[in-house]
């Protein structure tokens, strides 16, 4: 559906479906989907452990299942996507993102989490070769701990993520997953995540919203982050440059979390919402398609009637990150990596911009394409 008549006439599509992804990639600055390998070995798009039937749910597990019949069940494949001209030019065309996420196969399909980590690597670089995309327009994120080591032995070239808390690969009801991984949140800091990570060579880092927001923030130990005053400034020194990707993304936080250099993984991808809870409009294109003071202005001023034809007239007429010319580019590097506490010289970060996005710039990126529909 094109992005004008989005935004007046739109139905949530099912979370990683085509659909879905192609709204995300369009409408935002990328998305963010769960990747699995089928009984066959195909890399399939999907988020829980069984898929769809009527069989005992350990003889759902996707990972021992055919790809004819997931298929039959409106899971899609990778390589459906990728066929997918209007998804694949938009990632190619230079400041889109994609979170891919690998999901670890159910204890009871007594799979090797390192050999199942190593497979599915191989898999994706296979698949993704052709398209020669940019430079930080791709990542892979995961909860395993071991999505480090595994990404080190096999040689993986994609920029990897451990996700934060630890969340166990098993369970029906993500309440208690939640519950079972609080005293992995309880006893690790942001400061001591992006430390850690940082050794294993990771860019970036995975986070609940929990370390950033509310009272949970307090049970830590040591000083808290926020999106705030010190707290914002401690998150920013802890980084030292690093991307954070971040889930969930209510409207209310959007502007701190995007101030704070936030990739948001958000279920807020619906065009037809163009105001925030404060009142002031929402921007869904913070690094594919920055505003300038213009732009910026104009739909700040403009009333809630007119919002939608200046928005839609800005879409069309700003140009993508990757059209950008280098004296604004530089413009925009330059006062993140002030604001934002970044090590080394402005002009270092000029410079890698040149070839794609800093991981710690914000972007707003659709998670499972245009929002999660099962409600966790």
């Amino acid at each position: 559906m094109p992005l004008g008549r989005a935004m007046e006439d739109w139905k949530q599509p099912e979370e990683n479906s085509i659909e879905a992804l192609q709204h995300g990639m369009q409408f935002g600055d990328g998305v963010e989907f769960d990747l699995r390998v089928d009984g066959d070995g195909e890399l399939v798009i999907f988020h829980d452990e069984f898929a769809p039937g009527e069989s005992p749910m350990l003889e759902r597990c996707v990972e021992n299942l055919p790809t004819d019949y997931l298929k039959s069940v409106g899971i899609p494949t990778l390589s459906e996507l990728l066929s997918n001209r209007e998804f694949t030019d938009s990632w190619q065309s230079g400041g889109k993102t994609v979170d891919i996420e690998f999901k670890i196969p159910h204890p009871s399909t007594k799979i090797d989490t390192m050999e199942y980590l190593d497979s599915i690597m191989g898999k994706l670089e296979m698949d993704l070769e052709p398209l020669e995309l940019p430079d930080r327009s791709l990542v892979v994120s995961c909860f395993s701990p071991k999505i480090g080591e595994a990404a080190k032995s096999s040689g993986f070239s994609i920029p990897v993520i451990r996700l934060m808390p630890h969340i166990r690969a098993w369970g029906r009801f993500w309440r208690l997953k939640r519950v079972v991984a609080m005293p992995h949140f309880a006893r690790t800091t942001v400061k001591g995540i992006t430390r850690s990570l940082r050794k294993e060579g990771m860019e970036s880092v995975g986070m609940a919203l929990d370390y950033l927001v509310g009272w949970p923030r307090f049970i830590h130990p040591g000083l808290p982050v926020g999106l705030r005053g010190r707290g914002l400034r401690r998150f920013f020194e802890a980084r030292k440059g690093m991307g954070a990707f971040v889930w969930s993304a209510p409207l209310k936080h959007e502007d701190a979390m995007i101030n704070a250099g936030i990739s948001l993984v958000t279920d807020e991808m619906d065009p037809t919402v163009l105001v925030k809870p404060d009142g002031t409009p929402r921007w869904p294109r913070p690094a594919s398609q920055p505003l300038d003071e213009e732009w910026s202005k104009r739909i700040s001023e403009a009333s809630s009637i007119e919002r939608v034809d200046i928005m839609r007239e800005a879409f069309s007429s700003l140009p993508m990150w990757g059209d950008i010319d280098s004296e604004r580019r530089r413009r925009v590097i330059e006062e993140q990596s002030t604001r934002m506490l970044w090590p080394g010289s402005t002009e270092k970060w000029v410079r890698l911009a040149e070839d794609g996005l800093p991981w710690g710039s914000p972007r707003i990126i659709g998670h499972r394409g245009a929002g999660s529909t099962h409600g966790v």
